[in-house]
């Protein structure tokens, strides 16, 4: 009995507590035409850039095939201001910047409790 507890709490609720989280930690599963946005709702929006230096927040680096400049992703945090009547969102970056994007689009995603708690001052408020 004692071997099969330990079994559990050695492997059964690292597993339990990852598949609770996934959602959070692999946006992959929460993207597409299902996201139900709100006004008020912090978004992560994941930019593709070009440049010979990435910045620190840089993931998925790719040199070009010359070697002269890197691809990669930028996670961006933005607010929803509107919400549009054709299936389109307004949003507002740190800087006041106003964006229309597509509420279907693969790199929009709801900022879930992590991205919240650890980057919560990057999120602009709507007035």
């Amino acid at each position: 009995m004692i071997t099969v507890l330990l079994l559990f709490a050695l492997v059964g609720a690292p597993v339990f507590l990852a598949l609770l989280l996934a959602k959070e930690f692999l946006p992959v599963i929460r993207r597409g035409a299902g996201l139900h946005l709100e006004v008020g709702d912090p978004i992560v929006y994941r930019k593709q850039k070009v440049s010979t230096h990435p910045t620190p927040r840089a993931y998925e680096v790719h040199p070009a095939g010359q070697g002269d400049t890197y691809s990669y992703f930028v996670d961006k945090f933005w607010t929803v201001e509107n919400v549009l009547n054709d299936g389109r969102i307004l949003v507002t970056t740190r800087t006041r910047k106003q964006h229309c994007l597509r509420a279907d689009d693969p790199n929009l995603r709801k900022a879930g409790l992590a991205a919240r708690l650890l980057h919560g001052k990057r999120f602009p408020r709507v007035a």
